[in-house]
């Protein structure tokens, strides 16, 4: 079977991290397929980061590793993770990043270290890129680390936006039975109407509700940014109104 992993990050393209990342590994398990999922996460978005991840691991096959790095923590005393949820391998920060993915079948703070080599500031590449490779090897967390028993998490079920979209669609963790024919308010804006498509929602409506491809509430604006429209930011609560 295909070796695959997954890389997330907020690195972005101008600099060469996520190839450095993507070369430690490649120079441990050199037939993996590594997927790059973005690495334009919002800077430091760790609630962003960790819908992201929940929006996709699924989509891929069973023991597939998934590499996720929002990680503003970087160098303290926060522990490294590795997850295990329904035959997927989860490697990134205890900082909130696996929220969306709790609770899970095991879950290891990695231990291990390499000799030699690690920068304070970069332990993407001199820690999760080795253990990654050790994983898709086949090597079992448990051998790299010790059980954690309270990972960070926040409270993924609060209403709330957990992503921005390149086209400035409100994404929340709202499903849409909790909506009751009520509405949502986001910045004392009261969001009424529930549109089948995006192509459903007029000038005239303003923004509007959609069931989105995650199958949670989005707003969405026509042909504009309802993120601008409404000054909405990721994290920022909303409330729900029922009709």
């Amino acid at each position: 079977m295909k070796k695959i992993l997954t890389f997330l990050s907020d690195f972005g393209v101008k600099d060469s991290y996520a190839a450095q990342v993507k070369g430690r590994i490649l120079s441990a398990a050199s037939d993996v397929s590594i997927i790059d999922i973005t690495h334009e996460c919002d800077r430091f978005g760790i609630i962003s980061g960790a819908w992201l991840l929940h929006t996709y691991w699924r989509c891929f096959p069973e023991n597939t590793v998934h590499l996720a790095v929002v990680d503003p923590g970087v160098g303290t005393d926060r522990a490294i993770l590795a997850v295990e949820k329904d035959g997927h391998f989860f490697i990134g920060p205890d900082n909130g990043i696996f929220s969306f993915i709790y609770p899970a079948e095991k879950v290891f703070e990695i231990t291990w270290r390499p000799k030699t080599g690690i920068s304070p500031t970069f332990q993407a590449r001199d820690i999760m890129a080795p253990v990654s490779a050790m994983l898709l090897k086949g090597i079992q967390p448990a051998t790299l680390g010790t059980p954690k028993q309270n990972p960070v998490f926040f409270n993924a079920t609060n209403p709330m936006v957990v992503n921005i979209d390149s086209f400035g669609n409100i994404i929340t963790n709202i499903e849409p039975s909790c909506l009751g024919g009520g509405g949502i308010m986001i910045n004392d804006v009261f969001i009424k109407k529930l549109a089948s498509t995006y192509s459903d929602i007029g000038e005239e409506d303003g923004p509007a509700m959609i069931k989105g491809s995650s199958g949670t509430i989005e707003v969405s604006a026509n042909m504009q940014s309802a993120a601008k429209v409404l000054k909405a930011v990721t994290g920022m609560p909303v409330v729900i109104k029922q009709g």
